[in-house]
This record gives C-alpha cells, structure tokens and sequence, in this order.
C-alpha cells in the first residue's frame, strides 16, 4: 500500500509538471482560496482586492475584464469588471484597467517575494483572468501586459508534444485562464507560442457538449451540470490546459438559499468529482459559494445566486470541499474560508 501511494503521488506530480521539492503544487496537495471578483464595480466595493490578500498567501485571485467601448476616447479598452455588450452604454471610461487594478496593488507582494526568493509557497498569487470578450485585440493587449510583467510569473516550455508537461518554472505569481466554448484563447495563448518558448498563461479542461443538437448556452450549461465528470472531460491535463473550473450547480443544483442540509449523497457526488479531475492531472475549481443573510450580500454587491442564506450552511459546504481536497474554494468570503483552512492545517499538524 506504501509503495502504490508513492506512486500515486510521483505521478500525480508528473502530470503537474512539478517535481518532488515542489509537492504541495500537486493536483490535491493544497487547498487555496479564490477570491471572487476582486474588484470595485460602479466605484463601490474598492476593498476587495485589499480583503482578499488580507486572507493571506497563497492564495487565488479572480479579476473579469471586458473589451468594451471608452466614450472618453472613442477607442475600444480592456475594463475590469463585467459588461455584457448589452450593458456597453453603462461604460464611463473612468473604470480601472488591470494595470492600475491588480499589478499595482500586488507589486509590493511580488517585489518582496522575488528578493527573498524563497520558493517554498510560489506561486503566492493565482491571478485567474475571466475574459468576458475575447476579440482578438483584447487578447493580444492582455497577452503584452503580461509579458511587460513576465518576471513575475510563473511558466512553462513550450513542447512540440502538448501532452507532456514540462516541470513549471516558479515564480511569486500564477496566471490562468477559463477557456469556453469555442473561444480563441488557446490559439493565442499557446498555439502561438514557438516550440521552446514560454507558455505564461494556463487554461482550463475542455468540456464536452451534451448529446442533442440545436441546444442554446444555457440548456448546454444545464446539461453539462448533470452530467458524470468522465462524460463531461475526456482529454488528460496538457502543457497549457492545467486546471477545470466548474460551477457548483455540477454538485448541487438549484437554488442555493434551497439547499438545504448537507448529505453523504452530495458528498459523494463532489468527491467523484474532485478525485476524477486529479486523476486526469487537473487542480479543480468550484465555484461560487457565499453564506450571509440577503442584506449583507446586497451591501457587498454579493450575487443572490451565490448566496446558501447563512455562514453556517456555507461552512458545511467549505469544509465537505477541504474533506475532498479541492483546489480552489471560490467565494466572495476569502477571510472566512482561509480561517477555516488555517484550522484544518492545524488539526492535520497535530
């Protein structure tokens, strides 16, 4: 039993691309925080970001951006936050961009981690870009601002062979990307990258469509949330695609204030999924889970549908994923989750 643990462990590190020295980087190993958009909207909320590293490194970051319209200058920018085209009349042009949102706040992170260069915790700072429209002058904008930032970020070598995963170069920092349904950004972001050259930003699995035809987005949403993980991915991680992102409605559907208790059944379900997306060499996100009464969720600009209606119900929900040892703990409340990871690391020390 010794031996096929290790084993299991050496392989899982392999898919990875992380050697030993680096083994809490391991599909399992850790459970981080992901900080859900952790931006202002509208001028309100500006304490986000500031409440999201306060939960303290590593840690992951969510920030969206939209190419959209300035009505300042006439010319199309990348905005932090979330304009469906729909809403592009909403845009003011003072929104912040992700220079002056996002780098700026965690220069003073990465400078000091760089100087000491102790690697033990690299990456400290996952910073997951939800690009809402990706034209391509959207991502070849996003694409030179990380590389006017690549000494911060941590990478990987191009091969001529995308099934192999090359060990990941550490740095302070971690980019990754969501891929949806037929979007451009592997073709940008890997598929242009020379063989030899450096791959600075990671996407997700690739999801299979339901069976049916004529389907709209969200009866494909709907069906992929019933589906068992091996139906909805079945191509192993890859040098680019090391991570799957996926809504909670895969573990728990319906409404979350409606939850109600939580039981071994969706337990079960939940650890399928996690313990299927390791096996293929994927960390796994799920998000979003939120626990406070409606009025403190409207105060913070918190989504409804996000919301299970009490910090209890959300804790139940927190700590079934650290039993199953998700990757990523989405939420709008990453103080609250990372206290509860900072007692389960300590009850696991002793």
């Amino acid at each position: 039993m010794r031996r096929r643990s290790i084993t299991c462990v050496l392989t899982l590190l392999v898919l990875a691309g992380l050697t030993p020295m680096f083994a809490q980087f391991a599909p399992g190993a850790r459970t981080l925080v992901l900080a859900h958009n952790a931006y202002p909207q509208a001028g309100q909320y500006t304490d986000r970001l500031d409440r999201a590293v306060a939960a303290g490194t590593p840690l992951a970051i969510e920030i969206d951006l939209t190419w959209g319209p300035n009505p300042k200058t006439g010319k199309n920018f990348s905005l932090v936050g979330d304009f469906p085209e729909r809403r592009f009349s909403e845009i003011t042009g003072d929104e912040p961009i992700l220079e002056q949102q996002f780098f700026a706040a965690v220069r003073p992170i990465v400078e000091k981690a760089l100087k000491s260069n102790d690697k033990r915790n690299w990456p400290l700072i996952r910073l997951y870009l939800d690009i809402k429209n990706d034209p391509p002058e959207h991502l070849e904008y996003l694409i030179g601002i990380l590389h006017k930032y690549q000494g911060w970020l941590t990478t990987a070598v191009k091969t001529d062979d995308p099934t192999r995963l090359l060990p990941l170069d550490l740095k302070p920092m971690l980019v990754m990307l969501q891929d949806k349904d037929n979007d451009i950004k592997e073709e940008y972001f890997y598929n242009r990258v020379p063989v030899g050259g450096k791959i600075i930003a990671f996407g997700t699995a690739k999801f299979n469509l339901p069976p049916g035809t004529g389907l709209t987005g969200r009866q494909i949403d709907q069906a992929r949330n019933s589906m068992k993980p091996e139906e909805l991915v079945t191509e192993r991680a890859t040098n680019y695609r090391r991570w799957w992102g996926n809504t909670w409605d895969a573990i728990e559907p319906g409404k979350k204030s409606e939850a109600g208790e939580w039981t071994p059944e969706k337990q079960a379900r939940l650890e399928a999924f996690v313990n299927y997306a390791h096996k293929m060499g994927y960390l796994i996100s799920l998000w979003n889970e939120d626990g406070t009464d409606a009025d403190t969720a409207k105060k913070m600009g918190w989504s409804a549908k996000y919301n299970f209606g009490s910090l209890e119900a959300a804790e139940a929900r927190w700590k079934a994923m650290i039993r199953a040892k998700v990757d990523f703990i989405a939420t709008d409340q990453p103080q609250e989750v990372a206290k509860l990871l900072e007692e389960s690391n300590i009850r696991a020390s002793r």
